[in-house]
């Protein structure tokens, strides 16, 4: 039976993205964690939904134009359970994104955003419960400084392997208090099995630890990794 999207989200934040990293690390997918410059305004927020993608960059000329229409259609395009994943396309000046910003993407049931760039209303946007992760924090409006060129559409952000990682509508983010991964849509439903299976395995490898069992016993017996193990043994099978 196909899970379905909100069983995913429900699911993908009972996980952590460490775990989702290592799964996906596994799975011959390793550039898929963002820059680690990229942080959570506020501690102890687990965020996980399909991504709605955002892309602008540095105006090139200071006409006062900031590409509204792409941001409106943007909020209405939300569905519950959404995590805006916003491209600044390297601009480092303005914070495109605040507090009613914020606020319109939650009421329309967005469960977060994912900024690499800046955003303004920092307390504003902590007090308001919305899980935000940013490069920076600065009072400089981004209007007359930066265009929205469109969203829904293929970005890439900051990456911690690699320069970039590319994002597509519909990826899944996993965002925490460690960073942020993305899986690939098509990949979603197998890697949150694993994942799953990893933790379970985790907390019995944790009371083993806590009992003063052997760690060399302990990673002879127990190993987080069987169910993918098993999986891809299958595979590879003739």
């Amino acid at each position: 039976m196909t899970p379905t999207r909100q069983d995913l989200i429900a699911r993908y934040r009972t996980v952590s993205s460490p775990t989702v990293y290592d799964v996906l690390d596994k799975m011959r997918h390793p550039n898929q964690a963002l820059s680690s410059r990229i942080r959570p305004l506020a501690r102890g927020h687990r965020l996980a939904g399909p991504a709605l993608t955002l892309h602008g960059a540095t105006m090139s000329v200071a006409d006062g134009s900031w590409g509204t229409a792409f941001s409106y259609d943007m909020f209405r395009a939300i569905q519950p359970g959404d995590v805006i994943v916003f491209d600044c396309g390297g601009h480092e000046q303005g914070g495109p994104w605040g507090g009613n910003t914020g606020a319109t993407a939650r009421v329309k049931g967005a469960a977060g955003i994912i900024i690499d760039g800046g955003t303004r209303d920092e307390t504003d946007l902590i007090a308001m419960g919305f899980p935000t992760w940013c490069r920076f924090v600065t009072p400089v409006l981004a209007h007359g400084r930066f265009q929205i060129h469109g969203f829904n559409v293929p970005i890439t952000m900051a990456g911690q392997l690699e320069a970039r990682v590319t994002i597509a509508p519909g990826d899944f983010v996993v965002a925490d208090d460690d960073g942020v991964v993305i899986v690939p849509e098509a990949l979603v439903a197998e890697v949150i099995e694993f994942a799953e299976a990893a933790e379970q395995a985790e907390v019995a490898i944790r009371r083993a630890i806590e009992v003063g069992e052997d760690r060399e016993s302990i990673d002879r017996r127990l190993d987080r990794w069987a169910l993918l193990k098993a999986r891809q043994a299958t595979r590879e099978t003739p």
